[in-house]
């Protein structure tokens, strides 16, 4: 009655194998009910086996459209042939199957277009009108049971009730269609937006079970979502109690206001049992009643990079308050402590003084110049300088401060630089100066990391990560740096060193900043260290200047 898997207009047909099943049951049961009842002559089996037959064509898998439009057509006419033979064929009359013609009505609808439809459901109207017409008419006179003008007029009224209900099937199928599209695009914009969100998104049940988690959940989490279904959110979610210990997130629904969202923080867990700051808010799913909660919805987003932005926030304000006090103390000691240079360089020219007087004036004036340049450093960190910025060759620059160093320093310690870098780079803003500063500092470190001699590895490159930078990576073979001193080495005054000052990253790092780049490090005790610069091109940065102003 319904042929074929493939629908012919091209649209979902879920409902395909439901009805020929239950077309193959209907079938059956109109058997055992004739075999029950003492059932009617041969021209009756026949009508059902070819009811049998038909169903199991109506199972073929047709790949092609025409074929397939045929196949239906010619199912729905062998629909048509074998209810009209029933309702011919039994001792009980048509009446008792008129019911049966709404079935090839409906699959016309189904499958075809309103025309087609319609069609089918005149020609079953004719077919039962015949039916009657020539049940009345094969009577004798005598043994008719209503007048002519009944017969017409019963025949009539079935002929419109079919093509009524054709109409009407058609409309319910139209609208039905029309509404399953709709339903489909919303699911696919909904399946597209939940997949596009940069923020992570878990449903739960009531009872705190994770039903969902988008595309953005599974990377905060580094967990497949899979994984995640049928779990307690608390699996995946926790928060930290004032003595410092996990304790598995289970939200109340009394706690999360209705229709509002409740935001705080918490840490996310990953696969790999490593913890992420978690930015979350949660709100309620109400029934369908809007009376209780069905389940809850969590939005939330990693807070990684807002933590480490508000610690150099306020280790910005903190160093900037005590750098101006600091720098302030400075220079009143400079003062005094060229006094006392003078004075020392005076004395050291008097006769009277014997070998031993001169030695101790000597080392005075010795850690007096050291003081002054230690306090020189200092206010060079302390001293806001714009850097003078033009379009330079990164590998020029580097290159000359490489030579430099090779000159004053490498020599003395058996240390082996090699640059690697492209011929052509993209231009960066720099203020040539001030980057030999920050790479001339650098290279000083790791000679201090290596007193035994070792090498060290310049790279400069486009960064695989963002096409829109230069990457320089400076790479030693010296002791490394301890873990505990990695999140300090950047702060001025701190220093693993015994005669470090503490200033020379520091001044690095603000000399980067300044350029609009970063910096960082990497380091393993015992396997040296690498930093990273990255300095945006020239070009970028015009572009954000022109989008600025």
């Amino acid at each position: 009655m319904i042929g074929g898997p493939q629908d012919i207009l091209g649209e979902e047909h879920a409902t395909f194998r439901p009805l020929v099943v239950s077309r193959l049951v209907l079938a059956t049961l109109f058997l055992l009910a004739s075999i029950l009842s003492g059932g009617p002559h041969y021209p009756f089996y026949f009508s059902v086996g070819l009811f049998f037959l038909v169903t199991a064509l109506s199972l073929v898998r047709v790949r092609r459209r025409s074929l397939a439009r045929v196949l239906s057509a010619g199912q729905i006419a062998a629909d048509l042939i074998v209810i009209t033979s029933l309702a011919t064929f039994t001792r009980h009359g048509g009446g008792l199957f008129v019911f049966l013609y709404l079935v090839p009505i409906i699959s016309a609808s189904l499958l075809f277009r309103r025309r087609e439809a319609l069609l089918v459901a005149a020609l079953s109207g004719l077919a039962y009108a015949a039916v009657v017409v020539a049940g009345y008419v094969l009577l004798a006179p005598a043994e008719r049971p209503y007048g002519t003008a009944y017969c017409v007029y019963y025949a009539g009224m079935t002929f419109v009730v079919f093509v009524v209900v054709g109409m009407l099937v058609r409309r319910l199928v139209e609208l039905m269609r029309r509404h399953w599209h709709e339903l489909s695009r919303l699911r696919s914009l909904h399946r597209v937006i939940l997949a596009n969100m940069n923020s992570g998104l878990v449903t739960t049940d009531a009872a705190n079970r994770v039903i969902y988690a988008n595309p953005a959940a599974e990377a905060i989490l580094d967990r497949p979502g899979s994984t995640m279904v049928e779990r307690h959110i608390g699996a995946f979610f926790a928060y930290r109690s004032p003595g410092g210990e996990l304790v598995p997130f289970d939200p109340p629904a009394e706690r999360v206001a209705h229709g509002r969202g409740h935001q705080v923080e918490l840490v996310g867990l990953t696969e790999a049992g490593e913890e992420v700051p978690i930015g979350y808010n949660l709100s309620l799913i109400p029934d369908e009643c809007g009376e209780a909660h069905a389940g809850k919805i969590m939005l939330f987003t990693d807070l990684t990079g807002v933590k480490q932005l508000e610690q150099r926030l306020r280790q910005a304000d903190r160093l900037r308050a005590v750098g101006e006090l600091a720098a302030s103390i400075a220079h009143e000691i400079r003062n005094p402590l060229a006094s006392i240079a003078g004075s020392i360089e005076m004395l050291s020219e008097s006769p009277a003084l014997d070998e031993r007087e001169r030695r101790l004036l000597a080392i005075i004036l010795k850690e007096s110049d050291r003081l002054n340049h230690i306090i020189e450093e200092f206010l060079a960190y302390a001293r806001e300088r714009v850097p003078q910025l033009a379009p330079l060759d990164l590998r020029v620059i580097v290159e000359e401060v490489v030579t430099l160093f090779r000159g004053n320093a490498a020599a003395d310690h058996g240390i082996e630089i090699a640059l690697c870098a492209p011929e052509a780079l993209p231009a960066v803003p720099a203020d040539a100066e001030q980057l030999k500063q920050v790479f001339y500092n650098l290279l000083r470190n790791a000679a201090d990391a290596m007193p035994d001699g070792g090498r060290v590895e310049i790279e400069i490159g486009p960064d695989a990560s963002d096409p829109d930078v230069v990457r320089v990576r400076v790479h030693d073979t010296g002791c490394g740096i301890p873990p505990e001193a990695l999140e300090h080495v950047f702060e001025p005054f701190y220093s693993t060193k015994k005669q470090g000052l503490g200033i020379g990253l520091a001044l690095a790092e603000k000399i980067v900043r300044a350029h609009g780049g970063t910096i960082g490090v990497e380091s393993l005790p015992g396997h040296g260290a690498t930093f990273t610069i990255t300095l945006p091109h020239a070009e970028v940065a015009a572009a954000q200047l022109d989008a600025l102003v």
